[in-house]
């Protein structure tokens, strides 16, 4: 303005660089680095591009967006039953212009912030009216906000912090919102799209996008070639079937036929010749609607110029190639030969091949023509295990129905959902409601069916375990039976050898040489480690002295290096073994060895192990098994197996729920549940559910429907082709029945007389061997005079050595308890203990008396110590024990040790008498009865008892209520036992002297009570196994509010009514 002077002229700033005049900040000139969370240049400074962090998970408490603040849309809110927290959310909504009656997934993102994150500090007046006998009320809060309430509710205390753990999950990162990307970078825009937009598109939507993009001359010559590439290989991606993919998704959370498919991807995009492919199983995951896809691009591949090696079991895959070897002809050290090559016609007429019977169609798997019924009617009393409203990732809030005691398969396209509704949704919610899992289930209202359900078990192809250590043997519970019965028979006896002995995890019987691993690790620094038998032991894993122990003819060792069938015929006469071995053998496994380390196992072999381990425990039922495509690497003869291991678990009693792509599998399942109809956002409902035949027909025919079911018109032409025979339901007691000959591992080696059955005296006194089977050198004197002694005094029952270790005398009346225990198995001392009546020593006076010289002070002995050998304790009730530890006889053969036994038969006979006189004398329990269980005295577990009084009161009214005709028994010292009218047995035990808990166990019907009916009630509960086809239902309650969590009373009154 030339009418001011210039020094009054507005001052306008202009900057070189890019910078903002409003706030100041100043931006750089971006490169590609900065649009990478790889580089530090590029990620975001808060997750340094991992895009995620801990926190609140939305998802959680919110579940379902469609409710209103009303309705109870927030989980966090207090019960809006209640008038004050109702009248506190009025005041909220009113003052913070916050609707209560809108859906929160219509509040405006401004409304939904403050909900969130709060907003100004400001106080909110809410008033009450008078209701009643209910005084009208006034007072004011404030509200910081969803977010920052739990942050500060963490911090403040402990045991908020472990009542809110269950909402804390990995989230997005609250600064880039996933992105990954520093925010200048993930501000730019291409077309209105940001690179965060672009990366969370599905491939297949991406490529339509991309697809319509036209570059002008001057973008052409930027990015022409550029957009060229995107194109080509989104293409590739496409052609392969990973449209349902974004270019967002982790790596870590491919699956193997995923991973190996972006791989193959890339070499499509390369346009390389001459180059030797090799792929290992490229159809995992795939949807028999996506194979022609992948077989379409695999052969553009070869048409290239490259020779494609595939190992492949999909019978469209190999039908497609042009060259085929066929291995066999069995599994592990039964197979490694090409038992056949050629053609398709050429292999399909082999008679050594494994593969061209089924190509050729003259074996195939058969569908069974009796599955199991299902009912999919209210009123049909069949049990149903149903997810409500599931909504995580890209599921459309479905229901899912699952019938239970069946086979049922879930299917779809891959991306489909069927993982994020089985694998993120059912199981996370189940494990965490019956086995207090720490897992996060996907968004859903609520499950319902659970009471019908004791326990959800998850088999996957994951290895059985990353240590080598871990074999077939160990992981089914076999090796802890075999080392038993090693343990039991005569050589292991007189050793003194347990169980622990014929471990190769702990020292004593390995070889100490190689740990027990039979193999030596070499390090070659630069270059992988090499691995070579060990020296010593010559790979057999165990020291000469145990493998001496053999079960007919066969050490420890030999047992471990042979396969499931040898041992087999080894353990034929041995049930408990013999069954875990035989179902083994029974999934194809024969060829396995027991100690073949775990991590050498394929996926297959680890899954298979798995679900025989299952087959062979003691069965409950009402188990839900979930496996996530069983059948990947399986050829057609090993599916068979496995499709009647799976068969034999519904057969059991149990539900199994597959996620599965393998038509064989589909077609043989009693229930289908497809989810679909395409992958990501265009899947997530379920499209048909049914018996296989009945969903083929629901799909069938020309008629264009608006939710296509891909599977069905995949399953059709099989269900045509056949063929349909019985199944043979699968008898347990086949397996369980006894044969002739048969042992139990505690009856192995009593045929053979052990000598100190034959001569105890001798063996005890110069024949006895130390617990590792070294000699003792103590003198046997000391022991046989001390016998003698006893035995003069004439008040005794005769001596017992019918123990190994141990020389008992007890008194006449055994229940009265032994006066005199010699445990002879220690090598250079013996220690006698003597028990006699409280008070009868006193330590002071008996040590300086016996003079016994210290371990230390003995230098002859190679053992040390400076404790005395005399002690002399207190027990529970009337009794005083003094422990002697002697080595020579000279030592104790004075006036002083033997004046010591007689004083202390005297002792022991004195309560002896005492006890004949008045049994109940030191059983305070029997004398007081209900008042002693009542008192806070005679706790086991230390004197910290965890539960208040007011437990066992309140739990004694409720029993008492409900059977108010029912006998309590009292006279036990830790239980006390309530019979209904009439019974002969406890209907409910509480034992009232546990200091964690008060417990109450109910005894019940075998199979009626499952670990899901029993989830809401008590502190923890437990479902186990009794006597008498009885099941064990345990309750633990350590508050008053743990007898009132659940409905206590309600699941009482069922159990009673099962006993009427």
């Amino acid at each position: 303005n030339e009418s001011q002077d210039e020094t009054q002229w507005e001052v306008i700033p202009h900057s070189q660089h890019l910078a903002c005049n409003s706030c100041g900040r100043s931006f750089e000139h971006l490169t590609p680095h900065h649009f990478s969370f790889n580089s530090n240049l590029g990620w975001c400074s808060s997750c340094e591009g991992i895009g995620i962090q801990t926190g609140a998970n939305l998802s959680l408490m919110i579940p379902d967006t469609r409710l209103t603040l009303a309705e109870g849309v927030l989980k966090l809110w207090p019960d809006l039953e209640n008038r004050i927290s109702r009248a506190m959310l009025e005041a909220l909504g009113a003052r913070l212009g916050v609707p209560t009656d809108l859906p929160f997934e219509k509040l405006t993102p401004r409304q939904r912030r403050i909900m969130l994150h709060g907003g100004p500090p400001q106080w909110i007046e809410v008033q009450i009216p008078a209701d009643g006998s209910d005084p009208a009320r006034k007072f004011s809060f404030q509200f910081k906000g969803l977010y920052p309430a739990l942050a500060e509710a963490s911090r403040l205390s402990a045991s908020l912090r472990s009542r809110l753990e269950h909402l804390i999950d990995e989230v997005e990162c609250s600064t880039c919102g996933g992105s990954r990307i520093r925010d200048d970078a993930g501000a730019y825009r291409f077309r209105n799209e940001t690179v965060e937009t672009l990366c969370r598109t599905p491939l297949g939507d991406l490529l339509s996008l991309v697809n319509k993009w036209e570059l002008d001359d001057r973008e052409q010559l930027i990015a022409g070639e550029l957009l060229r590439e995107i194109k080509a290989r989104l293409e590739f991606l496409n052609e392969i079937g990973l449209f349902y993919l974004s270019l967002n998704r982790p790596s870590a959370t491919l699956s193997n036929g995923e991973a190996q498919r972006i791989r193959l991807a890339s070499q499509l995009g390369s346009g390389l010749c001459g180059v030797l492919y090799v792929l290992d199983e490229p159809t995992i995951g795939l949807h028999p609607r996506d194979n022609g896809r992948l077989l379409r691009a695999l052969h553009k591949l070869r048409d290239l110029g490259n020779t494609l090696l595939v190992v492949e079991h999909d019978r469209e895959v190999i039908e497609g190639s042009d060259y085929l070897y066929d291995f066999g002809p069995g599994s592990g050290s039964h197979g490694g030969q090409i038992v056949a090559h050629g053609s398709i016609d050429e292999v399909s007429k082999h008679k050594g091949s494994v593969t061209g019977p089924y190509l050729k169609g003259k074996k195939s798997i058969p569908i069974p023509e009796n599955r199991r019924p299902v009912i999919n009617s209210a009123k049909s009393g069949s049990q149903w295990l149903e997810v409500i409203e599931a909504s995580h990732n890209n599921l459309k809030h479905v229901n899912l129905r699952i019938p239970l005691g069946t086979l049922t398969a879930i299917t779809g396209p891959s991306g489909s959902g069927k993982s994020s509704l089985i694998d993120d949704t059912l199981y996370p919610a189940l494990a965490r409601r019956l086995h207090r899992a720490s897992l996060i289930p996907g968004a859903h209202e609520r499950i319902d069916g659970l009471e019908y359900i004791n326990k959800v078990i998850r088999v996957d192809q994951n290895p059985l375990g990353n240590s080598p250590s871990s074999n077939p043997a160990t992981y089914t519970g076999m090796f802890d039976l075999i080392r038993e019965l090693f343990s039991k028979l005569p050589d292991a006896k007189i050793r003194g050898y347990t169980a622990r002995r014929f471990s190769f995890n702990v020292p004593g019987g390995r070889c100490d040489d190689c740990d027990g691993q039979g193999q030596k690790c070499i390090e070659m620094h630069f270059l992988p480690d090499v691995w070579v038998p060990c020296e010593t032991c010559e790979g057999k894993r165990y020291n000469d002295e145990t493998l001496t122990v053999q079960f007919r003819g066969h050490s420890i060792s030999d047992v471990l290096a042979m396969t499931c069938k040898e041992a087999l015929e080894l353990f034929d006469s041995i049930p408990k073994i013999r069954k875990i071995l035989q179902t083994l053998c029974d999934v194809g496994l024969d060829y396995l060895t027991l100690g073949q380390s775990a991590p050498t196992l394929s996926g297959g072999e680890a899954q298979r192990v798995k679900l025989a381990a299952e087959l062979s425990r003691p069965d409950t039922g009402q188990t839900l098994y979930l496996l996530d495509e069983p059948t990947t690497g399986l050829h057609f003869d090993d599916l068979r197996k496995l499709l009647d291991v799976l068969q034999r678990l519904v057969d059991l009693g149990n539900t199994v729920v597959v996620i599965e792509h393998n038509l064989d599998l589909i077609k043989s399942a009693d229930w289908i549940i497809d989810i679909g109809p395409e992958a990501g956002e265009a899947g997530g409902q379920i499209v048909g559910q049914g018996t296989p035949e009945a969903l083929s027909k629901k799909f069938a025919g020309k008629t264009k429907r608006k939710v296509p079911s891909h599977t069905a018109k995949a399953l059709a032409p099989v269900l045509d082709e056949g063929p349909y025979e019985k199944r043979v339901s699968f008898d347990p007691s086949v397996i369980d029945a006894e044969q002739e000959g048969d042992l139990s591992i505690s009856d192995v080696g009593d045929q053979a007389s052990m000598p100190w059955e034959v001569d105890g005296l001798k063996w005890h006194t110069v024949d006895r061997v130390g617990r590792r089977g070294e000699p003792c050198r103590w003198d046997g004197k000391i022991l046989a005079e001390v016998i003698q002694r006893i035995e003069k005094h004439g008040s005794f029952s005769d001596t017992d050595y019918s123990s190994r270790t141990v020389v008992e005398i007890a008194a006449q009346k055994k229940s009265q308890g032994w006066f005199f225990h010699a445990i002879t198995a220690e090598a250079w001392l013996l220690k006698m203990k003597f028990r006699t009546a409280t008070g009868t020593f006193r330590r002071e006076q008996l040590v300086p008396a016996m003079g016994l010289k210290t371990l230390n002070q003995m230098d002859e002995l190679p053992v040390y110590g400076n404790e005395p050998r005399v002690k002399v304790k207190s027990l529970r009730g009337p009794w005083q024990e003094v422990e002697i530890r002697a080595h020579s006889w000279e030592e104790i053969d004075n006036p002083v040790f033997w004046e010591f036994i007689e004083t202390a038969a005297k002792g022991f006979a004195k309560v002896t008498d005492s006890t004949a006189k008045d049994p109940n004398k030191h059983t305070p329990w029997k004398k007081a009865g209900q008042q002693w269980h009542f008192s806070r005295k005679g706790f086991t577990g230390g004197r910290n008892i965890q539960w208040p009084a007011e437990v066992w009161e309140d739990l004694y009214g409720l029993l008492h209520s409900l059977v108010p005709d029912g006998q309590f028994l009292w006279n036990n010292k830790v239980l006390v036992h309530l019979y209904q009218k009439g019974g002969r047995m406890p209907w409910v035990t509480i034992n009232t002297k546990k200091a964690e808990d008060l417990v109450l166990i109910v005894n019940t019907p075998t199979g009626q009570t499952t670990t899901g009916r029993i989830a809401d009630l008590g502190r923890k509960r437990e479902v186990g196994s009794g006597k008498a086809d009885r099941d064990h239902v345990k309750i633990y309650f350590r508050s008053v509010e743990d007898i009132y969590s659940g409905d206590l009373e309600s699941f009482l009154r069922e159990q009673m009514e099962l006993e009427q």
